[in-house]
């Protein structure tokens, strides 16, 4: 079965699902049967026009010319016999809620680079050059030392609740069709449904134990000793901690 096809661009993109076409923009998910859909036209090199059947159209874009010439021969291939002449009534249309739009997130990135580029400035300018280039280094350390203890404290309470409730489960090495190895495993849960995991990748073993949380099937963790997970744990503990209070110390250290 073939990957459903998307053509897109920034936060719009169009997927062509098996009966219809779901079209993705900011916060609203358009809905348009195929069969409300008379034909598909190109508009440019990496944009389509789609007619539905009451003459009225939607401008659908792309990426680039090959995902476009890709995407209209799909979608035409896909049009039913039967159309319904009923065209923009069958078209729905939903909220999705709060969503972090593209310029939102660029907004939010340059906003940071220009924080930390004038304060690094700043830095430099009150406490002398070398300073500056302590802080150019030590606020993204600080940063990495935050996020990698909050790598550890999930990765505990995971392990934690796990050995509450967890089951365990064979899950095996995955093959492609051709015959190609994976570097992943899989395992089917309680309700059947499939699930994979890294752990293991690069182990030569068929199958590997794991234990999932029945309330989230797909997290998923490797049996191991408990003293490996105890030793583990309070290794990257200490690494997160120390580059932590290095970076906290070279951004308080101008002011110390």
């Amino acid at each position: 079965m073939l990957s459903p096809q998307i053509l897109g661009k920034g936060d719009q993109y169009t997927v062509l699902r098996p009966d219809r076409l779901t079209t993705t923009a900011g916060r609203q998910i358009t809905h348009i049967p195929l069969t409300a859909v008379q034909e598909v036209r190109p508009d440019g090199d990496t944009a389509l026009t789609i007619v539905l059947t009451d003459g009225a159209t939607r401008r659908l874009t792309g990426g680039n010319a090959y995902s476009a010439a890709a995407f209209h021969a799909a979608l035409t291939a896909a049009l039913p016999a039967q159309r319904d002449p009923a065209g923009s009534a069958l078209v729905t249309t939903e909220d999705e809620g709060s969503v972090i739009e593209v310029w939102q997130v660029w907004v939010g990135v340059l906003t940071a680079l220009a924080a930390f580029g004038g304060y690094v400035w700043w830095t430099g300018s009150a406490h002398g050059a070398d300073m500056g280039f302590v802080a150019f280094f030590a606020a993204p350390g600080a940063l990495l030392g935050v996020l990698s203890c909050a790598g550890v404290y999930v990765s505990v309470g995971t392990r934690v609740t796990l050995r509450r409730r967890g089951i365990t489960v064979a899950a095996a090495r995955h093959y492609y069709p051709n015959g190609k190895r994976a570097s992943y495993y899989k395992y089917t849960d309680t309700s059947g449904n499939e699930h994979t995991t890294d752990y293991g990748s690069g182990r030569p073993t068929q199958e590997i134990h794991i234990v999932y949380d029945p309330e989230a099937p797909s997290t998923s963790v490797a049996v191991e000793p408990l003293y490996a997970t105890v030793v583990k744990h309070l290794f990257y503990a200490s690494l997160s901690l120390a580059i932590l209070a290095l970076g906290l110390w070279g951004v308080l250290a101008p002011y110390i």
